[in-house]
């Protein structure tokens, strides 16, 4: 069974807590940009339905607008992921835990011969959370990544 001191995912399948920190962070950067968004796409529209305004102008509040809209978008997938990385992760945790229970119930009647076979599904459960942590470490990245590329552009 996993053990607080075991390498690996720790705290992300231990703990409701560690999910609710970054998930706050993306929620927190959806509204930010829905504000940034609501303030901004008027002044597209308004470059954009402009006579007065050249093409180029026009050309910029066109990318302008579609960047924040895909902006808008992409935080709200990164969010809708994450909890569904939270749920995945409770579930991966409660079955580590079922499988631990099992296994020492197992012990105390003196079952052995379905140890090797509890052994297995409780690497299948490591191997989970590795997909898990790679998973959301992966999610971050992205959005780094994306943060860094938008902000050279404008």
């Amino acid at each position: 069974m996993h053990k607080e001191g075991d390498k690996g995912l720790g705290c992300w399948t231990k703990s409701w807590r560690c999910w609710t920190e970054p998930r706050r962070g993306f929620k927190k950067t959806l509204e930010e940009s829905k504000e940034t968004a609501a303030k901004q796409t008027p002044v597209y529209e308004q470059i954009l339905l402009s006579n007065e305004a050249s093409e180029a102008q026009k050309v910029k509040a066109l990318f302008g607008k579609a960047f924040e809209l895909d902006r808008l978008e992409r935080l709200s997938a990164q969010l809708s992921l994450l909890y569904t990385l939270q749920i995945f992760a409770f579930k991966v945790k409660v079955l580590e835990v079922e499988v631990g229970n099992i296994d020492e119930q197992l012990a105390k009647s003196g079952i052995m011969e379905k140890h090797a076979e509890i052994e297995g599904i409780k690497k299948n459960i490591d191997a989970l959370k590795i997909l898990l942590e790679a998973q959301y470490e992966s999610l971050k990245e992205i959005s780094e990544n994306q943060n860094k590329n938008l902000q050279y552009i404008f």
